[in-house]
């Protein structure tokens, strides 16, 4: 049965690629597209494999640990169906009557509150609304988050084709073919949410003199920030500028974008005073405290059983509330987003694919550096667009992260705008001359 629902599904999206004018994209025709939700299917398929047949607890697995815990949800639209819809909703769910709901699931609940909301619930949510359509069957909501990914990647695409048309397939590899986007991005996580609320909200940002599309990114600002607080707080000063570059010109741009994160920086860093949201220095403190823990076996789940110490890891200096730390860890949290995992430190098969993957990225940045164009020439703009978003996310994955495993899964959602940001740099014609297996792959 699960087959038949899956592949029903599937066909379904694909009959609305077909159809969508969303999707009839700039240098991809819809076939195309059709091939890449196929190919990023066969992904999902394949990390749910992974995390059945070779790493075989279930407890642990990320695809299913929120997956099982919406079980309880969904169960509970058939004997209280309005403690269903509180818990699904968010309102009025956080009294005792709903901690036996609670003490059933393993992640719904934290040990240690870091002010920010818990970005599970909204990942175990998601699964009991579609728990309505797919009968519990996982691998339906496998294609389901493979279709919301690649609305969100396709809308990242649409955003940056026009000002690339001399690399359209390039761009196309960039958003759409990295092995850790197709692997994590096609999983029943966090990160498909996370690509299809964070392209939403970039492409339709461009787009803000429309009803609709302030609508969209209203609607998309929400879910990435109940999805991932942090990514939305990487990508806010990025889009401001863009938003004032758009509407002023691209006169001084270096001063535009400094005052930009000047501006937020200086709020953000003094928040506390005027307002009841935490400092995040404090924030960032706790999540380093709170994953240390984690990642060393010192926490238990909801029902007091101990949480296993992770695989891979890493040392990482105490982040202490404070600039001076946040500044003095910098150096060593950039180190290990952009470097590592070390192909030394593959200890795994999928370990060492990113150690891999880490390679080529960096080999391509300093092959588009050494063929870079004028500066003149340069869509300024953008790369500091991309470049931002990418540093603040590196450096609060670095900061907080004891685990190799997990860096390399978060950085995923950075990783094609790293790309596009020097793809902006790279002078195609340099590219074709210096390297003959570039002119075979792209031309």
């Amino acid at each position: 049965m699960e087959i038949l629902l899956t592949s029903t599904y599937a066909l379904l999206f694909l009959f609305i690629i077909r159809k969508m004018e969303f999707f009839a994209v700039d240098g991809i025709s819809k076939p195309a597209i059709s091939l890449i939700f196929i190919l990023k299917i066969i992904a999902g398929l394949a990390l749910w494999a992974v995390y059945t047949f070779y790493y075989t607890d279930r407890a642990t697995a990320d695809i299913y640990k929120y997956f099982d815990d919406s079980k309880v949800i969904s169960d509970a639209l058939w004997t209280h169906p309005l403690d269903y819809l509180k818990m699904l909703s968010g309102l009025g769910n956080n009294t005792p009557a709903f901690d036996h709901y609670y003490s059933e699931m393993h992640y719904w609940a934290r040990k240690i509150d870091s002010s920010i909301y818990n970005d599970s619930h909204t990942i175990i949510r998601f699964n009991a609304l579609l728990r309505l359509f797919s009968f519990g069957y996982y691998n339906v909501h496998t294609v389901v988050i493979c279709f919301l990914s690649l609305t969100g990647l396709t809308a990242i695409y649409k955003t940056f084709v026009p000002y690339l048309q001399d690399k359209k397939k390039e761009l196309l590899a960039a958003v759409f073919l990295l092995p850790s986007v197709l692997f994590w991005g096609s999983g029943v996580l966090k990160e498909g949410l996370i690509f299809f609320a964070l392209g939403l909200l970039i492409y339709y940002s461009t787009k803000l003199f429309s009803r609709k599309a302030l609508l969209i990114c209203l609607a998309a600002a929400f879910l990435l920030a109940f999805s991932k607080f942090y990514v939305w707080l990487a990508i806010f000063p990025g889009i401001l500028f863009l938003l004032w570059v758009n509407k002023a010109g691209r006169q001084r741009l270096f001063l535009k974008f400094a005052a930009v994160t000047g501006i937020v920086a200086v709020t953000g860093l003094n928040i506390d005073k005027f307002t009841n949201i935490q400092n995040p220095l404090v924030t960032l403190s706790q999540k380093q405290s709170e994953f240390s823990q984690l990642a060393y076996g010192n926490l238990t789940d909801a029902n007091n059983k101990p949480i296993p110490t992770a695989g891979s890891l890493i040392g990482i200096n105490p982040l202490e509330p404070t600039l001076s730390s946040f500044v003095a860890n910098a150096p060593a949290a950039l180190q290990n987003t952009f470097f590592r995992p070390y192909i030394t430190e593959a200890r795994s098969p999928m370990m060492l694919l990113s150690a891999l993957e880490t390679l080529l990225v960096l080999f391509i940045v300093l092959l588009c550096l050494i063929c870079m164009k004028p500066p003149r020439e340069i869509r300024w703009e953008y790369v500091l667009f991309c470049l931002s978003f990418v540093l603040i996310q590196f450096l609060i994955i670095g900061e907080t992260t004891p685990v190799l495993g997990a860096v390399a899964r978060y950085k995923t959602i950075a990783l094609p705008f790293l790309l596009i940001a020097f793809l902006f740099i790279a002078d195609k014609k340099k590219l074709l001359e210096k390297v003959p297996l570039y002119r075979k792959i792209f031309i």
